[in-house]
């Protein structure tokens, strides 16, 4: 029976130059599912916490191109609980707001919904490439009539988009007006959130309750597996093969530990042990065993995969 967990999506909106202080919690069931995998997301380059590069920004709302500063600003976005949508929460100087995009994965159409300030609601539809740009023909409240803005957010790296929005008349000409700007990646992930991000993973392979398969979603697909008396397993079928070829001879009750962390760019170096008793499965003397291991992770689409192991045999006392 799936455990009904509830999570609690913490949005934190910034209104100093060095905290963050007005939060929102957004809750919402997810009914044994699997949140911590986002690379299905179409939009899973977006998630994550952004500001403004230098706070810069560029507009013309029909008094001149100009250029600006607007410092604090702040959007938090997150995949909600299909692997199909996107929420931004954009804090700072007014007006502030939420913008709401969907993927139909039938139509390959991106459908977005936006509320800012007081009469500013968004709407429209776009698309989205394999490289995560997207593209948006919207309609605003509180804009000339027959008019619409296309939007274009393009990534210029993984910690790095350019958004620009212009807006065209009904003849689809532009009428001069635009805003643009580059917005960069806040780094939250300090090391105690990658301790804890690996905590997690590890108690996954802790856990015998739940399947096989289940523990496979931390793996990456190419994983290297090095057991000791097996052979180097070199892909993820290969592994779930193995895994459930152990199963049949008995259950181990374990737990991981985590000795030393070393970050080296998108991967991440664990260096641990783990300990416990294999309780063979036709009741004979039940074994306690200890072994070392070095874990090497690797950032794919955003989530933390197992992309090489090495357990040794148990060490000597």
């Amino acid at each position: 029976m799936k455990t009904r967990i509830r999570y609690s999506l913490l949005l934190i909106l910034l209104n100093s130059t060095i905290s963050f202080t007005q939060t929102t919690s957004i809750k919402y069931e997810s009914n044994g599912r699997d949140t911590i995998d986002i690379s299905t997301n179409p939009f899973w380059k977006f998630i994550g916490e952004w500001t403004l590069k230098n706070d810069d920004w560029s507009q013309n709302w029909g008094f001149g191109t100009e250029g600006i500063k607007i410092p604090n600003h702040h959007t938090v976005t997150k995949n909600l609980n299909t692997n199909h949508s996107l929420i931004s929460i954009i804090d700072g100087p007014p007006p502030n707001g939420h913008i709401f995009w969907t993927y139909n994965p039938n139509t390959k159409q991106v459908h977005h919904l936006s509320s800012f300030g007081t009469i500013r609601t968004g709407t429209g539809t776009g698309s989205i490439n394999e490289n995560g740009d997207v593209r948006l023909k919207l309609v605003f409240e509180g804009e000339a009539p027959d008019t619409y803005r296309i939007y274009n957010y393009k990534w210029l790296n993984a910690d790095e988009y350019h958004m620009k929005s212009v807006q065209f008349n009904k003849d689809d000409e532009p009428t001069g007006l635009f805003y643009e700007g580059n917005f960069i990646r806040i780094d939250t992930k300090g090391r105690q959130n990658i301790r804890d991000e690996i905590s997690d993973i590890l108690n996954v392979l802790d856990n015998n309750d739940i399947s096989v398969a289940e523990q496979l979603h931390v793996y990456a697909d190419n994983v290297t597996h090095m057991a000791p008396n097996n052979e180097i397993i070199k892909d993820k079928k290969a592994l779930s093969d193995y895994l459930v070829e152990q199963r049949k001879y008995g259950v181990s009750k374990m737990k991981h530990q985590i000795d030393q962390i070393e970050e080296i760019g998108d991967q991440v170096i664990v260096q641990g042990t783990v300990s416990g008793t294999f309780y063979p499965s036709n009741e004979s003397t039940s074994i306690d065993f200890k072994t070392k291991n070095l874990f090497v992770f690797k950032r794919i689409k955003g989530v933390l995969k197992i992309s090489k192991v090495i357990y040794n045999m148990s060490p000597s006392d």
